[in-house]
């Protein structure tokens, strides 16, 4: 049986590790205070509810191709939403964005990266222009969280850290400017303990062939039923602050970077597949391989891939609230993107796996 590529993460629940503090530092940002949280969606309500005095309105401006977790913290906190629009390169259509500042005239406006790749780079005037006006800025950086790049002079930085590693739960939010009056001291103790479950069982099923995969997706599917009904703020996971205080970087990088380079170089002859990004430039880490399904059903395509124990998510389907809101191409984004796993669990070989597979989805077609 071939060792299974993708979904969720893994890990002994067990194993000792040392007490550190998680270091932000790295980010390039000004830190003038931050708040370690549950979850990303979490956070942005944290923010939200910090600022609630400042804004002007009740208005936000989101891009169209995002998560329902990011809109929402918006909707529950009594925002209008618009949107902007991105285009394939998921860059943001400034011209679109200008337009619905004008036509909207939000309290808030959110950006986030993609992928790791930064497609905010052509914003850095505009970002400023906007902020000149009153308007606060919330950058998004859980999926560019260990990119190199310079980020957005925002207001806020809001991320979730699971997605880059086998965390039962966190997040945070920083300010860049000011103080938050309160941040929260409580353990959602039955999602880390639901989480820590379903990682450690998977751990035992990867590792040393022990239990069966249904036994770990059913848990993962109560943690993540826990998640979703969670109310509140609650503070990240003392197990959570260890793991995320004691990645290797160094390594999380170099691995992410050879797995997407190897993906790079095995598609390129794949017509079923369009790269999302045909270059990695050096400051990037990837979160995954994002890739465009244009000769084939995604469907199909996914249910191939998952014979091969190749795992592969579609992010983000798209969120029930951005129905008939969206322009052509960000449709068309929704209707056709895939990730594929490039992250640090995995080797050469194992790409190279990846890369077979995708070459004899081609075949199948």
């Amino acid at each position: 049986m071939h060792r299974e590529i993708g979904s969720n993460f893994w890990i002994d629940r067990y194993k000792s590790l040392p007490e550190e503090e998680i270091i932000l530092d790295y980010l390039g940002i000004p830190i003038k205070d931050v708040a370690f949280l549950s979850t990303g969606r979490s956070a942005i309500s944290y923010v939200l509810e910090h600022i609630e005095s400042k804004t002007r309105n009740l208005v936000a401006l989101l891009p169209q191709f995002t998560c329902y977790t990011v809109i929402e913290p918006f909707l529950a906190a009594g925002y209008e939403v618009y949107y902007y629009e991105v285009n394939k390169q998921l860059e943001c259509n400034i011209t679109d964005l200008q337009k619905s500042v004008e036509r909207y005239g939000p309290s808030v406006i959110l950006f986030h990266g993609y992928f790791g790749f930064n497609t905010l780079s052509n914003l850095k005037d505009v970002v400023a222009n906007i902020r000149d006006n009153g308007v606060v800025v919330i950058e998004d950086v859980t999926q560019t969280l260990y990119s190199e790049f310079e980020h957005l002079c925002a207001d806020y930085y809001i991320a979730s850290l699971r997605k880059w590693g086998p965390l039962p739960d966190g997040g945070f939010a920083i300010s860049a400017e000011d103080t938050f009056k309160s941040k929260p001291q409580e353990i959602d103790i039955a999602l880390q303990e639901a989480k820590l479950q379903a990682l450690h069982a998977k751990h035992l099923y990867m590792t040393e062939h022990c239990g069966e995969k249904t036994h770990f997706l059913e848990l993962f599917r109560k943690a993540e039923a826990i998640l979703s009904g969670q109310q509140g703020y609650y503070a990240i996971s003392d197990f959570s602050r260890k793991v995320q205080a004691n990645l290797d970087l160094v390594f999380l990088r170099k691995r992410r970077r050879a797995n997407f380079e190897t993906l790079l170089q095995a598609t390129s002859d794949i017509s079923v597949l369009e790269s999302v990004f045909y270059t990695l430039p050096e400051q990037v880490t990837p979160l995954f391989f994002p890739v465009y399904i244009i000769g084939s059903d995604r469907r199909s395509a996914q249910d191939f891939l998952a014979k091969h124990d190749i795992y592969c998510p579609v992010i983000w389907p798209k969120p029930r609230y951005c129905e008939n809101v969206v322009s052509e191409t960000v449709d068309w984004i929704y209707d056709h993107i895939l990730a594929i796993p490039c992250d640090q669990r995995y080797g050469n070989d194992d790409m190279e796996r990846v890369g077979d597979a995708l070459v004899s989805l081609q075949k199948q077609i």
